[in-house]
């Protein structure tokens, strides 16, 4: 299954699942935003083994992730399995495994 659609970006938080943004992916390139920060970056796929790193901007008010709370420029890797139209995996930031996230897409629409 390829990965490329419109996609609902949910991450674990206190009280379940937690939609954070939507985000467009196709042709390797991923793009996010939400009312608050905004995410640029790329994909690979190797069979159901999905890589996505992003730089995420934030410049709404900040929030607290991955342990820091003061940070506006994040580099984001998304680690996950593809399954019909569900990415299922573990986000950090570059390089750091201390505060890994759980993370959930779905497929809400193709891109043409």
């Amino acid at each position: 299954m390829k990965c490329d659609g419109v996609w609902k970006v949910e991450i674990a938080a206190a009280y379940g699942m937690e939609r954070i943004a939507t985000a467009f992916m196709k042709n390797g390139e991923y793009l996010a935003a939400s009312t608050g920060h905004y995410s640029v970056g790329t994909y690979t796929q190797d069979g159901d083994d999905v890589v996505i790193s992003a730089d995420v901007k934030q410049y709404d008010d900040l929030r607290t992730v991955f342990g820091l709370k003061t940070t506006r420029k994040l580099h984001v890797i998304i680690k996950c399995k593809i399954k019909k139209d569900v990415m299922k995996g573990k986000s950090s930031l570059n390089g750091k495994k201390k505060h890994e996230v759980m993370v959930k897409l779905t497929r809400l629409d193709t891109l043409g």
